[in-house]
């Protein structure tokens, strides 16, 4: 907060669905009370989570989902573990359907649900995340709807995006990332992206010859075969020779390009240690000009 950074983001079912990460926010809370009205609080429901965290135990119905007595019930837990009366972005975590598409509960009964939460004053605002541009529209147009007055409205999308996976922000094929911001921006949404830094791989950790004894979330999760490719590495490369000319971080010349576009008025970013998160902060500073970013799509073409 110090620093500038009063935007905070979690969910229901971080640290494995133990949701420990809103009782972490929540002890700060207990024991800073001022602090909680300088904060912009967002947390995510619908993917399970539970109060007593047991690896074997599956979860049921009532912890996960879209359903009116999940999110009344699950909300509860929410505010419980963060120790707050109130959530200022609540986010839908992803959309609530089945296997072919399909919804798995009524839309106009989880965003009744959702309302319902605003006319109780246990939620200010409104988002989604993970959802494609189509899933996006459904879910404002069923928001229109049954909102009890034009102010109760989805504000905010949250989907992956970062330098090297400039696709995923669609959460479908076909789509360029551009158009899907220019999409959102029409229909008033503001995009938050998860994972700008790929999940470590733009914090220039992961270099070419230097695997072997690289450490961090992409190794320990095992996700070596989808970030740590040729093409990836070869990027980062040159995106680490760019950032050294320029005077700064690969992260925060990452989060700067982010935070170049229009549609995106925040970026979360995790962080392990303070010195990560005194960098990360510095990426506000960095204004990147039009020219900039058509000089790094060049750079990064040439770079495959």
């Amino acid at each position: 907060m110090e620093l500038g950074a009063f935007h905070w983001d979690t969910a229901c079912s971080y640290n494995i669905g133990a949701g420990n990460s809103e009782r972490l926010l929540g002890r700060y809370f207990a024991s800073r009370p001022a602090a909680r009205e300088q904060v912009i609080l967002a947390t995510k429901i619908h993917n399970p989570d539970r109060d007593e965290h047991e690896l074997e135990a599956e979860f049921t119905p009532n912890q996960q989902g879209g359903s009116r007595a999940y999110i009344q019930y699950g909300v509860e837990k929410c505010l419980h573990r963060l120790q707050t009366d109130h959530i200022d972005i609540l986010y839908l975590h992803r959309p609530v359907t089945n296997e072919d598409g399909s919804y798995r509960i009524p839309l106009d009964e989880t965003w009744g649900a959702m309302d319902d939460l605003i006319t109780q004053g246990r939620v200010r605002y409104l988002g989604i995340s993970n959802h494609s541009t189509q899933q996006i529209k459904e879910a404002t147009d069923m928001m229109k709807q049954v909102g009890k007055d034009s102010s109760r409205r989805i504000i905010v999308v949250q989907n992956r995006y970062n330098l090297l996976e400039r696709e995923k922000v669609a959460c479908e094929e076909g789509i360029r990332d551009n158009d899907f911001l220019r999409n959102t921006e029409a229909q008033g949404l503001g995009m938050v992206p998860f994972y700008p830094l790929a999940s470590g791989l733009l914090t220039g950790r992961y270099r070419k010859g230097y695997i072997d004894s690289a450490s961090g979330r992409i190794i320990d999760d095992k996700l070596q075969n989808q970030f740590l490719t040729e093409s990836n590495l070869n990027k980062v490369e040159a995106l680490v020779e760019y950032a050294e000319t320029k005077g700064f971080s690969v992260p925060q010349f990452a989060l700067a390009w982010l935070l170049a576009h229009n549609e995106i008025p925040s970026v979360i970013a995790g962080v392990s240690t303070m010195e990560q998160l005194e960098d990360n902060v510095k990426a506000v500073q960095i204004r990147l000009t039009e020219s900039d970013l058509n000089e790094i799509d060049s750079l990064l073409a040439s770079a495959k």
